[in-house]
């Protein structure tokens, strides 16, 4: 079986539902709360080894009952948690997510320990990188990690994959070391600083993209789907019509689905396609890691490629 290496965040998750997102200064009643296992990378992590897939992940974690938790989790999702360092003197990474009654989200991360996910901690796991297939990386460690993580995956010849977010500005260097980078509407348009109004308008940003040196874009548009923007032209994929009850992980659900089918040797249409079926179910239900379908559920929808 093909490996998938996530290398990322780790952060437990305190959901709040609130009727909407406050204003400056005003106070609102929260009306629940739920402490659920999250973080970019182990959300992607956790999916892929949901999916059924190979998966190893490399990120921080403190000494304390949220670090146990979070390793727990993805344990139980046979994800190889080996590699991951647990520190003394460092917090677990913390997010506190405020869910309007739309189903929409507001996220503010509190990094902790995942500040040491540093390039010392990566040169010291070189080989996990080498034993993957694929490299998966986000934004919510370190930059200058996730650069040196895309160059030795690209030099030692692995698909690179970047979700980039939080969006922030990238360096050209790890443009060139990534092959496919999967950005929503709104991230594009920090990373190239144009407008993403119209499909038009997304797909001459998502070439800007290209122009750096990324080999493809995917673009994801909530529910309308995504569109993907690669030297050969770009294609629209449709979303589906779900009832909407949590937005969260549902970008994290998107990337490691998609990862999982191109590692298994899909394209790159048929790999967006079920990430968009896998990013539908997650939308219906609450949470983070908690909302990801298991095995079963993907099962029936992974048949309809077979």
């Amino acid at each position: 079986m093909r490996k998938i290496l996530v290398i990322g965040s780790l952060n437990m998750d305190q959901v709040l539902q609130i009727e909407h997102i406050p204003v400056a200064g005003e106070t609102i009643l929260c009306q629940d709360m739920k402490l659920v296992c999250g973080g970019k990378g182990a959300n992607q992590a956790f999916t892929c080894g949901r999916l059924g897939c190979h998966v190893e992940m490399l990120g921080s974690v403190g000494q304390d009952e949220n670090g146990s938790a979070l390793l727990a989790n993805l344990k139980g999702e046979g994800v190889d948690t080996l590699h991951i360092q647990r520190l003394p003197d460092y917090p677990t990474g913390m997010a506190v997510i405020a869910v309007e009654k739309t189903g929409n989200n507001s996220i503010l991360v509190i990094q902790g320990a995942n500040v040491m996910t540093d390039e010392a901690y990566i040169s010291a796991n070189i080989d996990r990188i080498q034993a993957a297939d694929a490299i998966v990386l986000q934004l919510e460690i370190p930059l200058p990690t996730v650069t040196f993580a895309a160059r030795e995956g690209k030099k030692a010849g692995k698909l690179v994959i970047l979700d980039p977010a939080p969006a922030a500005e990238l360096p050209d260097e790890l443009y060139h070391c990534v092959d496919v980078i999967k950005p929503n509407e709104t991230e594009l348009g920090l990373l190239t600083g144009m407008p993403v109004g119209t499909a038009e308008e997304i797909e001459r940003a998502a070439r800007r993209l290209l122009e750096r040196g990324v080999g493809s874009v995917v673009v994801t548009l909530g529910g309308a789907g995504a569109m993907l923007v690669h030297n050969g032209g770009s294609v629209l994929f449709p979303g589906k019509k779900v009832e909407v009850v949590d937005t969260t992980a549902a970008g994290d659900s998107f990337t490691a689905a998609m990862a999982m089918f191109l590692t298994e040797g899909y394209s790159l249409e048929q790999a967006i396609t079920f990430a968009i079926e896998v990013a539908a179910v997650v939308v219906t239900r609450p949470g983070a890691q908690s909302s990801i379908p298991n095995v079963d559920e993907i099962g029936e929808i992974h048949e309809l490629f077979i």
